[in-house]
């Protein structure tokens, strides 16, 4: 569902994402002229949980927080795991899954490990009882040479996601009937 969009480098809503109960709950707690809170924090669930947010790769939700909160401009107080918007992004998440989106948050998820692992290695571990090296150094550089094909896995699985978003923006999320396309 795309009840958020960037234009002119600035997240808008659509209305009818204000009708939605997660939302609307933000947009009506805030009694300033302007709404420039609300505003601010429906900004914050956009960039914490559409795939098209400049911020997804970051994997580590309190990472992510952090660095939206900069981004944005929010205040130091402003947590970002109030009830009101855990429960946003939540809905949000689950509102704009896809085949494509799942097996996006997988490959991250697999390359963070991947990540991990190649971190952690300690080359000069040893097995006690025959003083071999533990970890295979021709092993290491053969998974270390797939990376790149990864990596490019990973941004045409990007590109598929933000293709997909945009087509159900133009369609309208519309669905056709049982005659319209010919059946």
């Amino acid at each position: 569902m795309n009840l958020f969009e960037i234009e002119n480098d600035v997240v808008v809503f659509s209305p009818q994402a204000l009708m939605i109960e997660p939302f609307k709950k933000i947009w009506d707690a805030d009694k300033t002229n302007g709404k420039h809170k609300a505003t601010l924090i429906l900004a914050f669930i956009y960039y914490m949980a559409d795939e098209r947010s400049d911020f997804m790769h970051i994997l580590d939700i309190d990472e992510r927080i952090a660095e939206v909160k900069v981004f944005i401009d929010m205040p130091e107080s402003f947590s970002g795991k109030s009830k009101e918007v855990t429960r946003a992004i939540h809905y949000y998440e689950k509102l704009s899954e896809t085949t494509s989106t799942k097996l996006l948050k997988s490959t991250r998820l697999v390359l963070q490990k991947i990540s991990e692992f190649l971190d952690n290695i300690n080359m000069d571990e040893r097995d006690p009882r025959s003083n071999k090296p533990v970890h295979d150094i021709g092993k290491i550089t053969s998974s270390v040479e797939k990376i790149p094909k990864l990596i490019k896995a990973i941004n045409e699985i990007e590109k598929e996601v933000i293709n997909e978003k945009a087509l159900k923006a133009q369609s309208g999320n519309k669905t056709m009937s049982m005659f319209t396309d010919g059946i």
